[in-house]
């Protein structure tokens, strides 16, 4: 095996190994025997408005991959704006999708969230909806390829990053005049998906301003993010997660090299989702969108 399926097939392992030694690392957490005894928190029976045009279909049950994928935190302690689901343009993909919060029709930009391995979107993107649609619009889409209960990204930049093209071209089209398609977004990647939006964000030209990365076995190059128009870069993981010491490290060559990178530290839990993951992103999401 050699090139490019080498280089997936050796991150698609690395994630499944971060996947099992979190868990053995969550035993040892009480935060995170809290976390995985709570149900999966996303809710999606808010009533509709005028800007979700169909009912909202129930989340996916928290099965045993859902579990593994870590993306299962505590309850949201707000409901948020009823979500839906939108089928993505040109492919069979599909995304779950966040309206903006507030009464304002003005054009809104987008943040995009990718799952992890076998994961799901509602589950993933649960801690970032108050933040994210404070700003603007949350894509959450749904990777490709089908993976225990959920599905995996492929780790092939014109696949991944079509498919996320596609279902926001979706979004602009379902909403016409109410998404800024051509304002910088932020994309924000757990486990397999930070690998996947590492890839997209560097690939890209002017489309992402900030790249969030949470639980992930990558190592941004601070050029090519800056060629691509990344201006902020925010690292995460948990204390007992594998990943933590080498984002670490990643967000300190990075800054090193210009590119303005923090890192924000899970406390003491595993590869996943903490019950305070939302208050511990909302600063860092609002930094890396540009706020302060």
């Amino acid at each position: 095996m050699s090139g490019e399926a080498g280089r997936v097939s050796r991150a698609r392992t690395l994630a499944g190994i971060c996947t099992v030694a979190g868990l053995s690392a969550m035993v040892l957490a009480p935060l995170a025997r809290t976390a995985l005894a709570t149900p999966n928190g996303t809710t999606t029976n808010a009533p509709a408005t005028a800007s979700a045009p169909a009912p909202v279909p129930a989340p996916a049950p928290a099965t045993a991959s859902a579990s593994l994928a870590g993306e299962a935190p505590a309850p949201r302690a707000r409901v948020p704006e009823a979500p839906a689901w939108i089928d993505a343009e040109a492919s069979a993909g599909k995304a779950f999708v966040y309206p903006p919060s507030g009464e304002s029709r003005a054009p809104r930009p987008v943040t995009v969230m990718l799952h992890g391995m076998c994961g799901h979107p509602q589950s993933a993107c649960g801690p970032f909806v108050d933040v994210s649609t404070s700003r603007g619009w949350l894509v959450c889409p749904k990777a490709e390829d089908p993976c225990g209960g959920g599905t995996r990204w492929r780790l092939h930049g014109p696949d991944d990053g079509n498919l996320v093209e596609n279902s926001v071209r979706a979004v602009v089209r379902g909403h016409d005049g109410e998404v800024d398609a051509s304002a910088p977004r932020v994309i924000v990647g757990f486990s397999l998906g930070g690998i996947a939006a590492v890839r997209i964000a560097e690939a890209s030209t002017r489309t992402y301003e900030g790249l969030v990365v949470i639980a992930s076995q990558v190592h941004p190059d601070a050029e090519a993010l800056k060629k691509a128009g990344v201006k902020r870069v925010v690292l995460a993981a948990g204390d007992l997660d594998m990943t933590s010491l080498p984002l670490q490290e990643d967000a300190r060559a990075l800054d090193a090299h210009g590119m303005p990178t923090r890192f924000v530290s899970l406390g003491h839990f595993g590869h996943g989702y903490p019950a305070d993951m939302e208050e511990r992103m909302r600063g860092p999401m609002t930094w890396v969108a540009g706020g302060s």
